[in-house]
């Protein structure tokens, strides 16, 4: 249930994104909300139900309660972790990327279900972001060619200041791509540039042109940065591959 996990940043990043890729997200319908009673039996459409020195707070579906409460209402969208995946510190991660994206703040109740394959998270966000927070997930799952792709190195002596254990983790905002990356030689190391043609959320293109500079600091503390141009594309079984030119 909990793993300890030994990796540089970029690592982390790699992992946490397969499980996602992995993970089944449902929203649930309706509006959330807390409820504070002093005592009450569970019933079957609450999520959860906390108890802190004899106060209980469920949370209901806010249909339970008058339409002028005053309380916070919450949209609330469910995620079902693969089985068996190393999942430490995906909580944080998601709620950080949801957060530095949309300014939004959550909430999140964990509970384990084995008849569906292990842990599970609902997770609850303002109504007001919920369109900003369905687009975040929704990105974070697509299959752009690059957008939220994970890049590993299988042919270290055409990068020789990378190795065969480093891991890309690419983002894309229309003509402009980052990533940051790490792992073998590299304790953490980050490129930006541009990409030939810009990334359009409609398409998705099966090669590209990148042009970037990258800055990465080795595990042994040598700083090394350049300037590369390199060829994208989708390989027959649906990966990505990168080679430089």
């Amino acid at each position: 249930m909990v793993t300890i996990s030994r990796e540089v940043g970029a690592q982390t990043e790699a992992r946490l994104r397969a499980v996602f890729q992995r993970s089944v997200i449902s929203w649930l319908p309706g509006s959330w909300l807390f409820v504070e009673q002093d005592d009450a039996a569970e019933r079957d459409d609450w999520i959860a139900m906390i108890r802190d020195e004899g106060q209980l707070s469920a949370l209901c579906p806010a249909s339970e309660t008058a339409p002028d409460t005053a309380e916070e209402r919450f949209a609330v969208f469910r995620v079902l972790l693969p089985n068996g995946a190393d999942d430490s510190g995906f909580v944080g991660w998601l709620a950080t990327r949801i957060k530095a994206t949309t300014g939004s703040g959550l909430f999140v109740v964990c509970g384990q279900n084995r008849e569906r394959g292990g842990i599970f998270d609902y997770y609850g966000v303002p109504e007001a972001a919920v369109a900003e927070v369905a687009a975040v997930l929704d990105r974070l799952g697509a299959d752009h060619i690059l957008d939220e792709a994970l890049i590993r190195t299988v042919l270290a002596a055409i990068a020789p200041h990378v190795g065969l254990d480093t891991v890309f983790c690419f983002d894309l905002d229309g003509a402009t791509v980052s990533a940051h990356y790490g792992g073998g030689p590299v304790a953490t190391g980050w490129l930006v540039g541009t990409i030939d043609p810009p990334a359009d959320p409609r398409q998705r293109p099966e090669t590209a042109t990148l042009r970037f500079h990258y800055l990465q600091v080795d595990l042994d503390g040598a700083v090394t940065s350049g300037d590369s141009t390199a060829n994208l594309e989708r390989v027959p079984d649906g990966r990505r591959r990168i080679a430089a030119t």
